[in-house]
């Protein structure tokens, strides 16, 4: 399987089109309403400009500050 890092680069690319390198795992905790287990990298963009590439998965994209992550995540 891929790490964290590795998933986190991989989704962006994905669902931003931004290209972009693992700089940090930030840390992990378990959701307390699903149980699903997130983790949260830094990361530096490497090539592309930030867009939603999928609508399916992104309505907008922010860039916050990491007291700001948990505002964000929608479950």
């Amino acid at each position: 399987g891929e790490t964290a890092e590795q998933a986190a680069v991989r989704e962006t690319q994905e669902e931003t089109g931004l290209t972009v390198e693992a700089v940090k795992l930030l840390g992990e905790r378990v959701h307390p309403k699903t149980g699903r287990l997130m983790s949260y990298t830094a990361s530096s963009p490497v090539e592309g400009e930030a867009r939603v590439a999928d609508d399916d998965e992104l309505d907008a994209i922010a860039w916050v500050t990491l007291a700001e992550i948990p505002d964000y995540v929608p479950y």
